[in-house]
Parts: C-alpha cells; structure tokens; sequence
C-alpha cells in the first residue's frame, strides 16, 4: 500500500497532540528518582513528596487527580464567601497540617479561601508561640511558597477562589462582612480537642452550612440589612484545628489520597530547600536519620530516655538490614540544640556511631552555614526534615509532629503503618518511632 506524503500531513497535527498528551501523562505518574547518591526513596510517593516540596528547582507537573476529582464532584456557590483561616499557630509540622486543615475546609465547603496568615514562634523562648499577638505574624508568602500553591490551585482546582491579605488592605478586594464560626463542642456536639470530628458520615460542609445559615438569619434579623454580595466579599472567621478531619475513617481512602496532595502543595522556600541540596550533597554514603526532640519545649520523654532508646534502635536497625562485610552507615541527627547535639555525637561514638548534623555538615561551607544560622528554629526543621526524608532509616518519636510527619511520608499510604521492625512488609517504608503514649493522636490525621 502506498501512502501519499499529503494524508501524512493531514494527520501530523493529531500525532503531535497525541504526543504531548502522552508525555505529561507519564510526567505526572512517573517514579521520581533521587539526585543524591546517599539517597534512599522508598517509594515513588515518597519521591514526589521530597520532589513537590523540597525539591531545590522547579518541581515536575503533577496532575493532583484526587484534589481535581474532589473539586469536579463539589457545588460551587456563586456567593462571594472566602474562609479565613484564624489562629494558626504551633511548630512547623503542626502548622503545615493546619495549612492542609485550612484548604480542605475551603474544598469540602465549596467556597473561596484567603491565604492564612501564620504565628511565628519567639526565637528566645521555644515555648512561647505567640498564639495571640497580632505583631508576630508573618504571611503564607513568607512561610511557604505562595507562587506554587497559586499555580497548582489554579491548574487542578480553577474553581476554588483564592485571595492575599494584602488585596484586601490595599482595596482591591472590598470586605463587605466578617463573620465568624465558632468550631467547639457547643456548636460541634462531641468535639474534643486532638481526638478529631469530621470524616465522611459527619461531613464538614454539612456544619458549615448550617453555621453560615445561621449567620444570615442573624443578620437578616435587623430590618435594614439586607445582603448584596456584589458589594464585597464576606470573610469567615474560622480556626483550622489541629487534627480536626478524620482522614482515615472513609472506606474509599479517597480521602487520604486527596489528604496526601494537599501536602504537595505546602512548598518550603528556596533558602530551607537549598540547604538541603547542599547537606545531601555533602553525604557520600548511606546514612540514618534520628529525630532527637530535646530541645527547650520538649514535653515528651527526657534527652536520657530518647538517647538510650535511639541508640538501641539503630543497633537493631543496623542488625535486621545491614552486614558485617558493609561499613556502618553515618548517622544523620535532626535537632535543634547544638549543645545536645554534641551530647548524642559523643554517645554514639562509643556505640561505634558516626553522627553528624547540619552544622557539622555545612562547617566548609561558609554560605550554607550562614543560611542555617539565619534561619529560625522551625525553618531549621524544615532542613531536617527533608535530609530525614532521604534517609536509609528513620527514628522518631510518636508524640513529635515532626517524627510523624516523616513517618507518614515515607509509606506509600502517606500515614506511618507501625514499625519496620515488628511489621513483615513495611513497603519500604524503614521507619521505627518509639511510643511516648501520644500515638493514638498524631499518625492517623496529621
């Protein structure tokens, strides 16, 4: 059969078009392979998290299939009503999952949200979280990377509106109302603090609707009111708890697939990631990563204990996953005290440990160094926990939002399935967080 080069022609277009298609499919599904020759990933989900949110250049396109099937399948109202997400506060860990709080309140209620402004902790005192002073605040620019949450929104989610503090106090956005929702056991029946609430069979919107109905009513009460959403936007005043959704509870596990892509839309800023380019690429060999939570606000388990038990598990980990014909690998330490850091360095030598840390890493490196140093306790943890993320092994402790949050991170489920030394299938995962009596909270909804 001969072909005449005219019918080629005719069809060239289609076959281009065929072709890109093809090719960001695959981009969007594709394993991601680590740069870093130290580098451990346990699955390609754990790679696209490391990728999305620490990765030092511009991440590759991911479709977000389960947040586009989440916005697909919702009523959009038409109204002028945003989510104001109020009172974030906490360590960073904590408050990425807030931020995450936020955005799903803004999904499950099928309204727009303006970009939450987030406390600061005092630099002095670890303790002192400043959860209500007005001054120590910074916005989620300066937090996060604003660029990449507003492009991802925007290509896998166009419906949901979302706006900048500062549009509204430069004018640009005019506030017609503010309105607040309480979220406590008196307008939540059984709510307690830690223990969550919404999940499918008690709905998030459901309540919101309900309180934003009553809000109107309340309004309406005054015979001059009447509400005229061509005037401005009404904000709602809302405090994104902690732990508030139930993630885990629907049977689908749609809702931890959409839990999981919100997470890669929470990006760290280039100086925290470009640290952690510089330190792996300063770890020539396999490594384990420990997360010593000792620092001044620690409440969970005393520097004697988490030393004692730290060193014995990596023995064990060593043990179960190592050889005698291998070197040992070097240990990685996550913490925020150098003093302490010095005290677990000294203690693991006589284990027969190599511990270093971020100081110890970027001590050649004057730049790196001055970075670290420059950054705030919880931008430092953001540099940790995106070494952990690379680690042959982790080791934590359940009551950090920190351990919990690289532990989920490193199984393919997105939540920590228990430890890598008592299951017979991890996935991959090389996880061990030892138990401080707070794991009935932290690894099923964070």
């Amino acid at each position: 059969m001969i072909v005449r080069p005219g019918a080629l022609l005719r069809f060239f277009p289609l076959i281009v078009i065929s072709c890109v298609i093809l090719y960001h499919s695959w981009n969007s599904v594709r394993p991601t392979q680590s740069i870093y020759s130290s580098a451990y990933t346990a699955h390609p989900q754990a790679g696209r998290y490391f990728e999305q949110v620490f990765s030092v250049n511009k991440p590759a396109d991911y479709d977000f299939p389960a947040l586009k099937q989440q916005c697909e399948e919702m009523e959009w109202p038409k109204n002028e009503v945003y989510l104001d997400c109020s009172g974030i506060f906490a360590g960073l860990t904590t408050i990425v999952s807030q931020v995450k709080v936020c955005l799903k309140m803004a999904l499950e209620s099928g309204h727009g949200l303006i970009l939450p402004s987030i406390h600061y902790r005092d630099k002095d005192n670890l303790q002192e979280l400043n959860r209500f002073n007005e001054k120590a605040s910074m916005t989620y620019g300066e937090w996060f990377d604003e660029v990449h949450l507003l492009e991802q929104m925007n290509k896998a989610c166009p419906q949901m509106r979302i706006i900048k503090p500062r549009e509204m106090e430069s004018g640009e956005v005019t506030v017609q109302h503010r309105w607040p929702i309480e979220l406590s056991a008196k307008t939540a029946p059984g709510l307690a603090l830690f223990k969550g609430y919404f999940w499918k069979g008690r709905g998030f919107k459901d309540f919101f609707d309900a309180q934003y109905t009553q809000l109107e009513q309340l309004f309406l009460l005054n015979p001059g009111n009447k509400l005229n959403h061509g005037a401005g936007i009404i904000a709602i005043e809302i405090n994104p708890q902690f732990l508030i959704f139930r993630i885990t509870d629907d049977a689908t596990g749609q809702d931890l697939k959409l839990w999981n892509e919100l997470g890669y839309l929470i990006r760290f800023r280039e100086p925290p990631r470009r640290v952690v380019d510089r330190l792996l690429t300063q770890i020539d060999r396999p490594f384990y990563g420990v997360h010593f939570r000792v620092e001044s606000d620690q409440i969970w388990s005393s520097l004697e204990s988490q030393l004692q038990k730290d060193l014995d598990a990596l023995d064990r980990a060593w043990q179960k996953y190592g050889s005698p014909s291998e070197e040992k690998p070097l240990v990685y330490l996550a913490c925020g005290d150098q003093n302490q850091v010095l005290k677990f360095v000294e203690a693991g030598k006589a284990r027969g440990w190599n511990v270093t840390h971020k100081w110890k890493l970027a001590e050649k490196d004057a730049n790196t160094l001055k970075t670290i140093n420059k950054l705030s306790f919880d931008f430092q943890g953001a540099i940790d926990m995106g070494v952990m993320l690379n680690s042959h092994f982790f080791l934590g402790i359940t009551g950090s939002a920190f351990s919990s949050s690289v532990a989920n991170a490193r199984d393919s489920t997105g939540r920590y399935r228990g430890s890598s030394f008592s299951l017979s299938d991890d996935g991959g995962a090389r996880t061990h967080l030892f138990n401080d009596g707070e794991s009935n909270y932290y690894p099923c909804c964070l």
